[in-house]
C-alpha cells in the first residue's frame, strides 16, 4: 500500500495563528516611576490612577492580557493607554473632559429636583 502523505489525510488546511506582538511603554526613567507611583497613592481622579498604573505595570515588562485582568478592563484599553503614554506622556493619563459632559446640555434631560 503506497503511503499518503500527511496533508492528504487532513480534510481542512492547517493555517498558523499569528499572536498579536507584545506591546510595552517606552523606557521609564527612575524620576517618571517615583511620579507614577505618586500619582497612583494620591491621585483623586480614578481615570488618572488607572492609566498610571497600566503604565506602571507595562513598565515593569508585564503583558497586556496580565495588566487587562489584573485592572479589569479590556486589552484594547491597556494598548490604547501605553501607545498615548509613549506619544504624548504624562498628559496622556489626564481624562479627556469633553465640552458636552461639563456644558448644562445633558442636566436639560432630568427633571428639576435631579429625580427619574
Amino acid at each position: 500500500m503506497p503511503e499518503r502523505s500527511l496533508a492528504a489525510k487532513l480534510p481542512v488546511e492547517v493555517m498558523p495563528v499569528a499572536r498579536k506582538p507584545e506591546v510595552f511603554v517606552r523606557a521609564v526613567t527612575p524620576e517618571e516611576g517615583r511620579r507614577l507611583q505618586r500619582i497612583t497613592k494620591t491621585s483623586r481622579q480614578p481615570v488618572r490612577m488607572r492609566r498610571a498604573i497600566v503604565v506602571m505595570c507595562s513598565a515593569q515588562r508585564q503583558p497586556v492580557p496580565a495588566i487587562a485582568r489584573l485592572m479589569q478592563v479590556s486589552e484594547a484599553y491597556v494598548r490604547q493607554v501605553i501607545h498615548e503614554f509613549n506619544e504624548r506622556g504624562f498628559e496622556a493619563l489626564d481624562p479627556k473632559w469633553t465640552p458636552l459632559a461639563n456644558s448644562g446640555v445633558l442636566s436639560d434631560c432630568w427633571p428639576e429636583g435631579g429625580e427619574v
